[in-house]
């Protein structure tokens, strides 16, 4: 694979190439702010206020709040927990006796997987 070294690339370019990694880099700092006081927020009402309210909603039958800002529904969700190892081994072991075979099928199952390929940058500090 060739690769331009800094002398061939046009500088016209190159500035460009330059003032779209310093824009880049500031945005990432500015999200990453924000980010970090979103989930501080989101973690104060996910974890702290969701489970009062729900709590005294279905402690008094109440499904439905009508507020300002729209109706807020407490609905009872039901989701199954992520596939893992020994979610796995235990499930398919009422169905396969034989620990070498059963080890097989788990490693076959975790293994092989699907791998999508990406890019993505990322400072490293």
């Amino acid at each position: 694979m060739f690769m331009n070294t800094v002398s061939e690339i046009d500088p016209t370019r190159l500035n460009d190439f330059k003032l779209n990694v310093k824009e880049w880099l500031e945005l990432d700092i500015i999200i990453s702010e924000q980010e970090k006081r979103i989930r501080e927020r989101k973690k104060k009402r996910n974890k702290e206020l969701e489970p009062l309210i729900t709590k005294f909603m279905t402690e008094n039958n109440i499904t439905d709040l009508n507020t300002n800002n729209g109706k807020i529904k407490c609905k009872e969700r039901n989701t199954k927990k992520g596939l893992n190892k020994s979610n796995i081994r235990d499930n398919l072991s009422k169905f396969i006796n034989d620990q070498t075979v059963l080890n097989q099928a788990i490693n076959e199952i975790v293994n092989n997987r699907e791998l999508i390929q990406s890019y993505k940058l990322k400072i490293v500090k």
